[in-house]
This record gives structure tokens, C-alpha cells and sequence, in this order.
């Protein structure tokens, strides 16, 4: 059995993480099925094997492995079918979006959706979190994070280019989606499941994108409930 190791929650099947879904979207784009397997950013050694501490980690027989980025490289080489990277020209500007989206944009997300995330984290993560925006960031989580209205602002200049260029095109990929599409898939369905902020207008070619996607693959995204749908259930 195929098996995808990612972040859950104070229940198992919130899924918020920007580099799951990104391979959530790869498996279902090859139609490969695959066990979700919960994981909290405490259980390091649980993915051991994959050489490295964080997920998503894809599990194949033997072979374990990390990185959203490694990930696709092998679900593009181990089956061609229906691929998501159309020649290397494509591949290096997937890249890109790996690169801008990580660097520049799920920062600026993070404060505007992290307090409201929060709650809905595991409660053995919490304190996890907690020192890790304190080790990253230098500051606190309320501290960092305490001004989501000014974090969807400074978003709003940087999302312009990618307004811009899906009010020309369906998708990054052309005609269809690609890797690329998913890359950035990741970080708004991240917004859409942790937080109930709208960061970007509701008319908007992003938000066509957006819904498009969510519809993909008969609704595979959508079934993660957004975070308007979520009560309140773990601990303060």
C-alpha cells in the first residue's frame, strides 16, 4: 500500500500543510491512490527512514521518501503517464514557483493565518510551534503573527503577477494544470483550511483558479473541509 505521511491535527484529518497538499495534488494528477497516514512535527522518529524530519514522506514498498520537491521528480520518472511537467523548460520554471512561493509568499501567509490555526493544531505540537516561530522569526506567535489585516495587504502586491497571468491563462501549465499549478495550490488551500481570512477578491482570475482546482479530480481538494467549517476542538 502506497502511503503518505502528513501533518494532522487535534483531529486527524485537518490537513493544512502547503507541501502535502502540493503531493496530494501530484498523486491524485497521476490517479495514484494512497493511505493518509496522520503525523505531528514531534514524531521525528517516525519518518526516519526518509532521511529527514519533516513531511510530506511518500512510502512505496521499501523506498521512503521526503520533500515535496524530490517527490515529484520520482512520480514523474516512475510514471510517465499523464505528466505534470511538460519537457524541462516547464520543470525549471516549476522550480521557480518552489522557490517564490516558499521564500516569499508562505511567510507572509503564515502571519496572516498562524493565529488562527492554532487552536486546531495537536496539542503535543503546540508548544512546538510556538518555539519554532520564536527560533525562525525571532519573535513570539502572537507577536509575529498579531497583525493578519497588514500580512493580507503586503500579500495582495505580491499575488498581482500570478493575477496577471491567470487572467490569460486557465492554468500555469497551459491548458492544464501542472506541477507548478499544485506549487501554488498548496499555499492557498493552506489559507483555506487553517484560516477563515480572505486573501484575495472572491471575483478575482485567482479565485477562479482557485475553485477550478478545488474541483479537480472529482472534488479531491474540496473534500477537506475550509476552516469556516471547523468548530473549536482543541485545547486553548
Amino acid at each position: 500500500m502506497r502511503r503518505l505521511y502528513e501533518i494532522g491535527g487535534a483531529e486527524d484529518s485537518f490537513r493544512p500543510s502547503p507541501y502535502c497538499w502540493r503531493t496530494r495534488m501530484a498523486l491524485a494528477h497521476k490517479g495514484l491512490s494512497f493511505e493518509a497516514v496522520p503525523w505531528r512535527a514531534v514524531e521525528k522518529a517516525r519518518i526516519t527512514r526518509s532521511g529527514g524530519g519533516t513531511v510530506p514522506v511518500l512510502v512505496e514498498g521499501d523506498l521512503w521518501l521526503g520533500e515535496s520537491w524530490d517527490i515529484s521528480e520520482y512520480l514523474e520518472a516512475t510514471y510517465p503517464e499523464s505528466p505534470f511537467f511538460d519537457g524541462p523548460g516547464d520543470k525549471a520554471k516549476a522550480r521557480f514557483l518552489d522557490h517564490w512561493i516558499t521564500l516569499t509568499v508562505h511567510p507572509v501567509i503564515f502571519r496572516a493565518v498562524a493565529l488562527d490555526q492554532f487552536p486546531m493544531l495537536a496539542r503535543e505540537d503546540q508548544a512546538y510551534y510556538l518555539e519554532r516561530t520564536k527560533r525562525k522569526f525571532g519573535q513570539s506567535l502572537a507577536e509575529f503573527c498579531g497583525d493578519p489585516d497588514a500580512a493580507i495587504a503586503e500579500l495582495k502586491p505580491l499575488l498581482q503577477p500570478l493575477q496577471s497571468t491567470l487572467a490569460e491563462v486557465d492554468y500555469l501549465g497551459g491548458a492544464s494544470p501542472g506541477y507548478g499549478d499544485y506549487i501554488v495550490f498548496g499555499a492557498l488551500q493552506w489559507a483555506r483550511v487553517a484560516s477563515p481570512r480572505r486573501l484575495y477578491s472572491a471575483d478575482s482570475a485567482l479565485a477562479r483558479w482557485f475553485e477550478n482546482l478545488l474541483g479537480a479530480f472529482d472534488g479531491f481538494a474540496r473534500a477537506q473541509p475550509a476552516r469556516a467549517h471547523w468548530g473549536n476542538p482543541a485545547p486553548k
